[in-house]
């Protein structure tokens, strides 16, 4: 997303005669060596020299062995002379030695109905590796619309989780039909409307690529939670690989169904989290607490407005 943000940026200055070079999309997994001094040699090469502008998103997320990413810029620092870096993670505790650090706390991405779930995270709360939230700093006109919870229990649901039941879709898809969403202005004389986080209103008619569905995993066509939702004559897919940049720039008009460590930083107006009921035995199961996902901190904070959270039972989000 921030890559297209910025080409269109580009795009913009260029019809208007003015060029500032061209954004480069690289993508690394840097576990080993041979990434590491794969992708110095990449950016030193393509520098030639010149002034080289590198923005890092997400070190420290799954799977990233933070102590790469150091050797990685202290790499940089030595090959290129002109290096302009700027690294961002939600974790307080691996930034490089020697680099200047900004704390950046403010809740403005979620209204404060959807704040108040997220700053209960442990890794927030115990673990103290992420900042708690500081004051917005802007007034709250409106506490955003309630969180919705819908229960993986009852009369008519069926497997071990919230994804595997087409009950649960169902139930979904009536939520997301009664927000209004993918009904058009021209089809209704009354709207619904979701509250933004400036204490506005979202446009009245909410479109389906407005949603995200969060699992812990990538998720099956063949889910139960997936079935529930086409039967409901919801337009759904299931994110895969070559979906990202789709997904990132929303240009499908779709409801997307993925695994929450594949859209850390996108934003959603309605984001639906689906509830494992192993999570606390993978959570107690962590060495380092950046290398899994988190319920809360990185699911339900991609909500701009409406959060939905689908358990498997009441207590289900006790101690998160």
């Amino acid at each position: 997303m921030l890559y297209h943000l910025l080409l269109q940026t580009v795009k913009t200055q260029q019809s208007a005669g003015v060029s500032h070079g061209q954004p480069h999309l690289l993508l690394y997994h840097l576990i080993g060596d041979k990434d590491v001094e794969k992708a110095v040699n990449d950016l030193s090469q393509a520098a030639r020299g010149e002034s080289l502008y590198v923005i890092a998103d997400e070190v420290g997320s799954y799977g990233y062995r933070i102590s790469n990413f150091q050797t990685l810029c202290d790499k940089l620092l030595t090959q290129v002379p002109r290096l302009h870096l700027w690294a961002a993670s939600c974790f307080n505790k691996y930034a490089p030695t020697g680099w200047q650090v900004e704390y950046l706390t403010r809740p403005l991405r979620s209204p404060p109905a959807v704040v108040r779930e997220i700053e209960q995270d442990w890794r927030i709360t115990r673990h103290c590796d992420v900042h708690p939230y500081s004051e917005r700093g802007v007034p709250d006109h409106t506490d955003g619309p309630p969180v919705t919870r819908l229960y993986h229990r009852g009369q008519g649901h069926s497997g071990r989780w919230p994804g595997d039941c087409v009950t649960c879709g169902r139930e979904l898809a009536s939520i997301l039909h009664s927000l209004r969403v993918g009904v058009t202005e021209s089809s209704t004389t009354t709207s619904t409307t979701l509250t933004s986080t400036s204490g506005g209103t979202t446009p009245p008619c909410v479109q389906w690529r407005d949603v995200l569905v969060l699992d812990w995993y990538d998720g099956s066509d063949q889910s139960g939670v997936v079935t529930g939702l086409q039967e409901a004559g919801i337009p759904v897919q299931v994110m895969k690989d070559e979906d990202i940049e789709d997904v990132a720039t929303a240009r499908s008009d779709v409801v997307w169904v993925a695994g929450g460590r594949r859209v850390r930083g996108l934003e959603r107006k309605v984001v639906v989290c689906l509830k494992d009921p192993d999570y606390q035995s993978i959570k107690s199961d962590l060495v380092r607490p950046y290398t899994r996902s988190s319920f809360r901190l990185d699911l339900m904070s991609r909500c701009t407005s409406q959060l939905v959270i689908v358990s498997p039972d009441s207590k289900a989000l006790a101690g998160d």
